[in-house]
């Protein structure tokens, strides 16, 4: 997979690169980054380019720790 366009807030960049060592792998659309799996069980997320929610970062780490992130 080649490399994606960095996410401009630092902690999502963070978290998303932490989500691809899970083999977790994401590509770029107009409002938002589409996050994969590699597991099998499709799942699947979207990463928005601007969050509005204080608590996104939370809400969003919460999610993959809940779903395939064997870590």
């Amino acid at each position: 997979m080649g490399a994606r366009p960095r996410h401009q807030n630092k902690d999502i960049e963070a978290l998303m690169k932490e989500a691809e060592s899970y083999g977790w792998g994401f590509t770029k659309g107009n409002k938002y980054y589409k996050g994969r799996c590699t597991c099998g069980d499709k799942h699947q997320h979207m990463i928005k380019l601007t969050p509005s929610d204080p608590h996104y970062l939370l809400n969003l780490r919460k999610w993959f720790e809940r779903n395939c992130w064997k870590g």
